[in-house]
């Protein structure tokens, strides 16, 4: 992620793999019921709403990306069920993790907002990708080995100047509290200029 891009791209270009109805799984946090996050995110949205050239995501498919497991088409129902096992069994030893949202970071293909302390999340992140790679066979960990966490606002959609979007979110906004209590497992589709998903299972931190 670049602090200041001078310019954006499109997000929607076809990853490796990556096809039309082609289904992958992904362990997201999801921020539905933070109402703090959802403010900001609103207030965000405002900011960016006359601008061209962004697909803003809508509230209810906003997420944070947390680890891609791979292609549904690839892993057995017997893998899903083993993963999310030893998901829960290593969440289970962690507490809930208090942060806040909000810091501005600058990709060329999205507007996101991260967190602070930028770092808070890695043990979740951790235990879900030793789960992954204890239990599931054709999975894409060596695809992520790096994790800024963030959640995307808006994503780009064309070629162009940075500079509109930079502007829009100065003052920058004021960061929003939150706790993170668990995490979802969901098969994702990429629909058009959206991403949207099947819910599989929800894990809890600390119990």
């Amino acid at each position: 992620m670049s602090p200041l891009p001078e310019r954006m791209s499109d997000h929607w270009w076809w990853r490796p793999g990556v096809r039309p109805g082609r289904r992958i799984l992904v362990w997201h946090i999801l921020f539905h019921d933070q109402a703090g996050v959802q403010s900001l995110i609103a207030e965000c949205r405002h900011r960016i709403d006359a601008l061209t050239g962004l697909d803003v995501i809508p509230a209810e498919w906003l997420h944070m990306t947390t680890q891609i497991v791979g292609f549904e088409d690839e892993i057995s129902s017997g893998e899903i069920t083993e993963m999310s096992a030893a998901v829960a069994g290593r969440l289970r030893l962690l507490d809930p993790v208090a942060l806040d949202v909000g810091r501005p970071l600058f990709q060329t293909e999205a507007v996101v907002l991260g967190i602070h302390p930028p770092r808070a999340l890695d043990p979740v992140r951790h235990g879900i990708r030793t789960a992954i790679a204890e239990t599931v066979t054709a999975h894409r960990l060596a695809d992520q080995p790096e994790w800024t966490p963030h959640i995307s606002v808006a994503y780009s959609n064309a070629e162009g100047p940075a500079e509109p979007i930079l502007d829009a979110l100065r003052p920058r906004p004021v960061p929003r509290p939150a706790v993170v209590g668990e995490v979802h497992l969901v098969s994702q589709v990429r629909d058009g200029h959206l991403y949207r998903w099947e819910h599989l299972a929800a894990v809890p931190l600390g119990r």
